[in-house]
């Protein structure tokens, strides 16, 4: 492979399509709906991303794990579409709940509305898509620096493990920026008794089943030893007759 196809195909694997704010009615619309409309945006790009739809039970994760806005029946409107694409679109890369620290952090900024959240996700497809070319341009770069050869098998290997853990690093980073500006809540005080009082009963839960293995255990010793004491008394009635 030379680095002409190596380009080729990295023009491919970026190539993802996604709705943008503009795409999405002003109306509110069922599940059914939405994954349609996600379904047939996705075939504008590459055909690696056609399996990699958005599914009812997603949703249906991310607002019973509080990602997204509370649904009022069952219809979503057009704010919290935008929500489910945002998880939709970092979920490959970041937990369900890094995401949820972020955007609980977006909506605790006075002020901050169905207006702004429209314009956070647009502005950072914009600056997705503008890391499709970025992401080239630095593959080009890795291949030109350490003088990579892509038609040896130990070279090419070298260029997927260096790309992996740039991937892995960007990754960190922005674990790390979450961790700064979002941390995890902490813990409440009632919370914390609920998490004690479950630790206790699975400790009494375990007990009680070690408890049980030890009865089968000692059940099956004494049985044993009966069965032994019965053939050692007939082994011995077995010799005073003889004699």
């Amino acid at each position: 492979m030379d680095r002409e196809e190596l380009m080729s195909i990295a023009a491919d694997a970026v190539n993802e399509s996604e709705l943008k704010s503009t795409d999405i009615p002003a109306i509110s619309l069922y599940v059914d709906q939405i994954l349609n409309l996600v379904a047939e945006k996705l075939k504008d790009g590459s055909e690696r991303y056609h399996d990699r739809q958005l599914t009812k039970t997603m949703i249906n994760n991310y607002s019973k794990d509080r990602v997204i806005s509370p649904v009022k029946g069952k219809k979503y409107t057009k704010e919290q579409i935008v929500q489910i694409l945002m998880v939709y679109s970092l979920k490959s890369t970041l937990s369900i709940g890094e995401i949820k620290r972020v955007l609980d952090g977006a909506y605790a900024t006075e002020g901050f509305s169905e207006s702004d959240m429209t314009a956070l996700y647009d502005r950072h497809l914009d600056i997705k898509n503008e890391g499709k070319w970025f992401a080239q341009s630095m593959l080009g770069d890795l291949i030109d620096h350490n003088t990579l050869d892509l038609s040896n098998d130990r070279d090419y290997i070298t260029a997927i493990c260096a790309l992996a853990s740039l991937s892995n690093q960007l990754k960190n980073i922005a674990q790390a920026m979450i961790d700064v500006r979002f941390p995890e809540p902490e813990e409440s005080d009632e919370e914390s008794d609920k998490e004690k009082e479950k630790a206790l009963e699975k400790e009494k839960e375990r007990e009680k089943d070690i408890e049980k293995a030890l009865e089968k255990y000692n059940a099956k010793i004494e049985k044993t030893m009966e069965k032994a004491k019965k053939k050692e008394a007939k082994m011995k009635r077995s010799s005073d007759n003889n004699e």
